[in-house]
């Protein structure tokens, strides 16, 4: 039964905590919400400024995700 379940998981390419096979209630609860990738490294959201936050939050409610990269010169 575990290798039909797997065989089913890669067909539609699910992971958990995807969103598209997640309750809303699961989606809310999901810890990697608050983080997100800055130049290759993963911060707390609420590390970044204001209007970068409110970025992300605009971004994901709409089903996308977004990594930002700062101008190291």
């Amino acid at each position: 039964m575990s290798a039909k379940a797997k065989q089913i998981k890669d067909l539609f390419k699910m992971v958990y905590f995807d969103s598209e096979f997640s309750t809303q209630k699961m989606t809310e609860s999901n810890p990697f919400n608050s983080f997100v990738m800055v130049d290759g490294f993963v911060v707390h959201i609420s590390s970044l400024p204001e209007q970068l936050q409110e970025a992300v939050k605009s971004e994901r409610a709409e089903g996308r995700d977004i990594s930002f990269t700062t101008d190291a010169e």
